[in-house]
């Protein structure tokens, strides 16, 4: 009796976990589209995010040449500021805590991650801001369970 109970309670968990997860995916997918039809031109095309590991990750340039590495749980949902380049991202607390791979280049830390989305408008920025803070909300959640 006592396994079956167990087994019952490590099933849930699991099923929650992936479910959790399904979520999260479906709010990536749901962000990158968002993105991609509300651009008035093709240059934003290239911006996406991608979340695991417990890292959200920013993609910039064409063919994805810079990527941003930023551990979710250092990041701050309520400072996501809309610049004429698109969103920055920062941190809870200051330091080099983003990792920037750039090309070929050695990774650099830097301090801040951004999305490059030049083409929006400030109404779709917006939008675009509180998607990414409930993502980040969400995301955080779901590490520390």
């Amino acid at each position: 009796m006592y396994k079956k109970v167990l087994l019952a309670i490590v099933l849930l968990v699991a099923v929650v976990k992936t479910s959790n997860a399904q979520e999260l995916q479906t709010q990536v997918e749901t962000i990158n589209a968002f993105i991609e039809e509300h651009s008035e031109s093709n240059r934003n095309y290239y911006a996406k995010i991608n979340a695991t590991q417990g890292n959200v990750y920013f993609y910039n340039e064409i063919q994805h040449a810079m990527q941003l590495t930023f551990p979710v749980l250092k990041m701050d949902a309520n400072n996501i500021k809309i610049t004429k380049k698109g969103l920055t991202f920062y941190p809870k607390e200051k330091g080099l805590v983003v990792i920037k791979n750039f090309s070929t280049f050695a990774p650099k830390d830097i301090g801040t991650a951004w999305l490059n989305i030049i083409k929006m408008s400030k109404k779709d920025k917006t939008t675009l801001q509180g998607m990414m803070q409930k993502f980040i909300i969400d995301y955080q959640t779901a590490m520390k369970k």
